[in-house]
């Protein structure tokens, strides 16, 4: 996903959440122009309930970033999670993500809103 490794960045750079956050979701939802990401964290993870994402306790300045549409047009939700799964996980490998509080937290997410979140680290 262009431009999402370097939106990441910036917020890592930017932001210092709450020591007490130790989970992280990078959610997803549709809009009018194609699909947005945006970063919530919390101060529990459970993985048997992703009901953990909605309550946040932490969310940087610049926390959405619409995502590019798909090479087709369309807004195959599968491919954009796919797609925003590996971006993370690229990142999250680089010298910025790997020192970064995502490497650090006990788990980081991927998910759209009103489906299941998938586990990243």
């Amino acid at each position: 996903m262009k431009g999402l490794k370097a939106w990441l960045g910036r917020v890592v750079e930017a932001e210092c959440p709450p020591t007490t956050v130790i989970a992280f979701n990078l959610g997803l939802f549709e809009t009018e122009e194609g699909c947005c990401a945006y970063l919530t964290g919390a101060r529990r993870f459970d993985p048997d309930d992703d009901d953990w994402a909605c309550d946040e306790a932490f969310t940087p300045s610049e926390r959405y970033f619409p995502l590019d549409r798909t090479p087709t047009g369309s807004e195959d939700w599968g491919y954009v999670r796919q797609q925003v799964i590996e971006a993370l996980k690229a990142f999250l490998v680089s010298d910025v993500g790997r020192h970064s509080f995502l490497a650090k937290a006990e788990a980081v997410t991927v998910g759209f809103d009103d489906g299941d979140l998938f586990r990243v680290q």
